[in-house]
């Protein structure tokens, strides 16, 4: 039973503010996964991510990517589409050369439309997205939903397992943020029925496999009736709790990979670290 932890993007006290250190420094203090943030776009060559790819590799570093924040796979204006497409595919591009297994993204906005609409939409666009990149011969990336922390987005838990199941496990999979699960159901995530729910909704909708290869993003979080407002370190208010959570998983021997979200990063990820050695 592993569980990899990481923070979202190059280590705060990372002294050489790049990629290829950041992961150098993951694996020097003791993590072993990053997730490469694109969320401002993909400022980063093949070449570049072939290096850093290989030295993940090499160190035993697990890599993600977040896509950047603007991609929206159901804009109403579908001139919009092409820019969702073309994020997509340049981070999978990237994606491909560093070795990473999942990109992570927002699937987009209701803008007053329910969400068969949404849903529609989405599949249609990311049906696209996944045969340019069979034809661009980009291979083990998966396309991973993540959970959404406002009421005017589109892609919850359920949407976003609904949308993975129709395009196929092989090529998209949720990952759930559970600090955006626990703002959207107004401070949902307290005991470990509420963790243990999230898990039993992962294995109902994919093969059992999943909640042993989990991606997942965690933080604590302040929110309003509109969802998310911003992330908060760990233990400053345990909400929600990180301790239930790395209960359910120790005792239903699931495995995954926890990103840290906190505004401490690497700090706090090496205390979800320390906690779960503790269990």
């Amino acid at each position: 039973m592993v569980l990899n932890f990481g923070p979202a993007g190059i280590p705060l006290d990372c002294p050489q503010r790049s990629t290829l250190e950041g992961v150098r420094y993951s694996a020097k203090i003791g993590l072993r996964a990053m997730e490469c943030e694109f969320v401002r776009g993909v400022r980063m060559s093949e070449a570049e991510a072939r290096i850093v790819g290989a030295e993940a590799a090499r160190l035993g570093v697990s890599l993600s990517a977040h896509a950047p924040y603007y991609i929206n796979c159901c804009p109403t204006d579908k001139s919009k589409e092409a820019t969702a497409e073309r994020n997509l595919l340049a981070t999978a591009k990237i994606a491909s050369a560093l070795g990473v297994k999942t990109i992570v993204f927002h699937p987009g906005y209701r803008m007053g439309r329910d969400s068969p609409t949404c849903l529609k939409q989405a599949k249609v666009l990311l049906e696209q997205v996944l045969e340019k990149m069979r034809e661009l011969k980009i291979k083990s990336v998966l396309l991973g939903l993540e959970t959404v922390g406002k009421h005017a987005q589109f892609g919850n838990l359920s949407e976003n397992c609904e949308l993975s199941k129709a395009l196929g496990e092989e090529n998209t999979v949720p990952v759930v943020d559970f600090a955006h699960v626990h703002a959207t159901r107004e401070g949902g995530l307290k005991t470990k029925n509420d963790f243990k729910k999230i898990f039993d909704e992962l294995e109902r909708s994919f093969s059992s496999s999943y909640v042993k290869r989990f991606h997942s993003h965690f933080s604590e979080i302040e929110f309003s009736e509109k969802g998310e407002r911003y992330h908060l370190p760990l233990h400053s208010k345990d909400s929600p709790p990180i301790t239930p959570l790395l209960q359910v998983i120790k005792e239903n021997n699931y495995a995954g990979t926890i990103i840290c979200e906190t505004p401490e990063l690497e700090r706090d990820a090496l205390k979800m670290q320390e906690e779960w050695k503790r269990m």
